[in-house]
Formats: C-alpha cells, structure tokens, sequence
C-alpha cells in the first residue's frame, strides 16, 4: 500500500501511476472533492492524514510545498518509506536529523526530481561518465516559460508560484539546479540576481540567473523565468572534445564533436509523463531494496542548501 498526501494535480499524478503499477494506493487530502478525484481512480481515500500513513508501507508527500517537512517527519517517525515532491523543504533547519533518522532505520527517503529520469538526462550523464566529452569546461540549463500558458484555468497570482517566501522562480525550478549538480557534480553559489518583470503581476521572483561552482574550475548557469514565449528548457555542456545540448521538452540529445560534425542526434520516444512513472517505478524498487532512489534525500539536501544560498545571494526573503 502507498498512501499519497495531498491530491492536488501532482499528487493525483503520482497516485495514478502508483495503480497502473498494480500498486494499491490510499490518499489523503482536506478537501473531499480533492479524495473524490481518487476515489474515481479506484484509490481508497481518508480526511486522516496520519491514518493513510499507518495503513501504508511507503507514503508519497504531494502536499503543499510548506508542509513538507513535517509530514517527511511524521512520516520517519511512523517508520515508512517516503517520496518527497519538490522541493524538500523551504528551510534546511532540522532536515539532516531527520535524514539521520531515517537511515539509521534503513529507510528510503527519495525526493521527486523527474528530470534525473528524462532519458536526455541518462544518456548524457552515460556520456560524462565515459570521459567522452573530455576534460568538461562549462554548463548551462535554461527553464524559460510562460506561466499563464503553463497553467491555464488558473489563477497564477492566487497559486503557490506567487508566494515570496516559498515560491516563484527559483523554487519552483529547482529542477534546474539539481540537473547542474547531477551532471557536473556537487555545487555551490558563486552569485545569483533575482526580480520582477512587472510582465505578468507577480510578487515573488519570476526571473533569477545563478552562477554554480563545481569541482575542477568548472562553472554553470542556470536561468529560470515565468515570463518567456515560446517556452525554453534545454541544457548545453560544453567539454574538450565537443559539446552537448539537452532538449528536454523535445527529448533530442545533440553532441557535436570540436569540428561541428555531429556525432550523435538522438531523439528519445515518450513524454514527461512517461518520466513520472518510471519515477513511480523507481520509488517502488528503492522500498523493496532492489535499487537505490534516483534522488536521495541527501542529494535534494545539497540542492536546497543552494537554492538557499541562491536566494540569500539575490536578497530574497527566507
């Protein structure tokens, strides 16, 4: 049984794919029209959150983003497995404990990062990991979309997006930091700007540019914004025998060698949501001890810990 904690878009997502891998699933949320959409799924539901923990031997945390922490700790507390959406948490301030709890109860404590699992994503770290690239100089990652288009029939000023202290830009791109740190190793905050377009009515950050730091002088940017059409989310990395980009809504991988001959263009079947379930898939092996989480909540930790640093640097609100 895999309990889901909140059912908002997300969470029905997540609980979806949970049944169409055979899994039986209970949800929890405070609003019963909320439970009713799983329950027409063919989920059980509950107005108890700690009750869908108890059942559970392994709980999704799809509640809203403030939440976070305490459900991931209720739920360490109740001895159960746990797959935590983005972003961890808002703050960083008792979370190690935490993940200290839970290893020392052999626990799995996985955080929803999708984009590890974007086969673009698999076969360039696949080409890192080679050495193919050669010695790697510099990366950049560009998340550039639209926010009235992303979420249509919603309210963007009302959403979580439009909070200054928990969300806009960068947390809601932390995607994008954690894709620099996966592929080009363990990261810190060189610098970050942050602010307001005054384009579309928000309150919180809806662009912000950082400057990563990774091992061997090698240096990222990232640049995340809620204002561009047409929609931008794509990686390059450049290397001493050539250079990478990643598109990741298209899912074509082109590596070119330092004479611009390309040596591979590859274009990989499916859409996100066939990442979300291998995600579900994956949470499912790492409970059964069959593989390790694409995430670990140790990885998420590092990513948090810069994005912290990212909006103290640009002089956001904590």
């Amino acid at each position: 049984m895999i309990a889901v904690l909140g059912l908002g878009s997300i969470g029905l997502r997540h609980a979806g794919n949970a049944l169409a891998l055979g899994q039986q699933v209970i949800g929890f949320d405070p609003l019963p029209e909320r439970r009713d959409l799983l329950a027409a799924k063919g989920g059980m539901v509950t107005a108890d959150r700690d009750a869908a923990i108890q059942a559970a031997r392994a709980v999704v945390i799809a509640s809203p983003s403030e939440r976070h922490l305490d459900d991931l700790t209720a739920c360490i507390q109740a001895q159960r497995h746990v797959m935590v959406e983005k972003p961890l948490a808002h703050g960083n301030h008792g979370l190690s404990q935490v993940l200290d709890q839970a290893e020392a109860a052999g626990l799995t404590v996985m955080v929803a990062m999708m984009l590890r699992l974007n086969p673009v994503t698999l076969r360039a770290r696949a080409i890192l990991a080679d050495h193919l690239l050669g010695q790697v100089l510099w990366g950049r990652f560009i998340a550039a979309l639209y926010l009235p288009d992303w979420r249509p029939g919603q309210n963007w000023t009302q959403g979580y997006a439009n909070d200054p202290k928990t969300g806009g830009a960068l947390f809601d791109y932390i995607h994008e930091i954690d894709l620099a740190a996966h592929l080009l190793g363990p990261a810190r905050v060189l610098a970050c700007v942050a602010g307001h377009s005054h384009s579309i009515g928000m309150e919180a950050e809806d662009m912000a540019d950082v400057v990563l730091g990774h091992a061997g002088h090698v240096h990222s940017s990232i640049h995340v914004d809620y204002v561009t059409r047409p929609r931008q989310r794509f990686g390059e990395i450049a290397g001493t025998k050539g250079l990478l980009r990643l598109g990741l809504d298209n899912r074509r991988l082109e590596w070119r060698g330092t004479d611009g001959q390309i040596i591979e263009d590859t274009t990989f079947p499916g859409t996100y949501a066939d990442d979300y379930l291998t995600e579900m898939a994956a949470f499912v092996a790492a409970t059964d001890g069959t593989a390790p989480p694409p995430c670990s909540g140790r990885d998420a930790l590092a990513v948090l810990d810069c994005l912290i640093s990212a909006r103290t640097q640009a002089g956001l609100p904590a």
